[in-house]
C-alpha cells in the first residue's frame, strides 16, 4: 500500500519532526486541530513498522517542498522521507512519465481545484498507484468527496482507523 502525503502534511510533519518520530511526548503547536493531525501521523509512522506500506516522496513533491526556504529541521525531515522512498519497492517500478501524470491531471480538471499543485499531487499519487492521499486541504477533500478513482482522499485522522483495521485483519 502506498500513502501519498500532500505537501502541507509533509511540512507540518517537518516542523514537528521530533514529535512525529516519537522523540518527544508533545507537539509544540498550540493549534488543537493540527495537534490532532500530527498525532495521527505519529501513529501511522509507528504502525508503518508493522504494516506493509510506504510513504511516497516523488521528485516533484520533494522539489516543491525544497522550493521555499526550508529550515534545517525541515530539510532533514525531507531527506528522511526521500531516503525511505529511495529504498522502497515502489521506486523499483518504472516511474510514471510526465505525459502520464499530465493526462491524469487533465482528467482531474472537472474537480475545479484552485491550485495547480493540488491537481499535480493528486495526479502523481494516482499515477503511482497510491491507496491514500492524506491532506489537510479542505478544498481538496470536499471537491473529491473523499475519493478519486480507487484512492481515498482525507485527513490523516480520518485514515487512521481504516488503515489500522486493515493492518490487524491481515
Amino acid at each position: 500500500m502506498l500513502i501519498y502525503l500532500d505537501a502541507n502534511v509533509v511540512q507540518y510533519c517537518a516542523d514537528e519532526s521530533e514529535f512525529v518520530f516519537g522523540n518527544t511526548h508533545s507537539a509544540r503547536t498550540n493549534d488543537p486541530r493540527l495537534r490532532k493531525e500530527l498525532t495521527a501521523i505519529r501513529r501511522l509512522v509507528d504502525l508503518e513498522q508493522l504494516g506493509d506500506w510506504e510513504f511516497a516522496a516523488p521528485l516533484h513533491l520533494l522539489a516543491e517542498l525544497r522550493a521555499g526556504n526550508p529550515t534545517v529541521s525541515q530539510q532533514e525531515t525531507y531527506r528522511v522521507l526521500e531516503d525511505a522512498w529511495d529504498v522502497s519497492r515502489w521506486t523499483g517500478n518504472v516511474p510514471p512519465t510526465d505525459e502520464t501524470i499530465s493526462g491524469i491531471e487533465a482528467s482531474l480538471s472537472t474537480l475545479k481545484l484552485r491550485h495547480a499543485a493540488d491537481r499535480r499531487h493528486l495526479a502523481e499519487a494516482l499515477a503511482l498507484g497510491a491507496s491514500w492521499f492524506l491532506t489537510n486541504d479542505r478544498e481538496v477533500i470536499r471537491k473529491t468527496g473523499g475519493r478519486v478513482r480507487s484512492m481515498r482522499v482525507c485527513r490523516p485522522t480520518e485514515s487512521l482507523e481504516e488503515i489500522s483495521i486493515g493492518l490487524f485483519l491481515k
